[in-house]
């Protein structure tokens, strides 16, 4: 199997705050992003990640 990526992007408005969706799609793996000016949730092929917050 070849090395591919697919990158798509979605955004809406949610209570007047606009959330952007990315799916990645990268040799096979796939990652789903939610940020809303940062980064919210992170999925690895259906899995939630867990993140790291900094609280400055």
């Amino acid at each position: 199997m070849g090395n591919f990526k697919s990158i798509s992007t979605s955004t809406k408005m949610v209570n007047g705050r606009k959330i952007t969706t990315k799916r990645i799609v990268e040799n096979g793996e796939e990652r789903v992003q939610v940020e809303n000016g940062q980064l919210k949730s992170l999925r690895i092929n259906g899995k939630e990640q867990l993140l790291c917050l900094d609280n400055k």
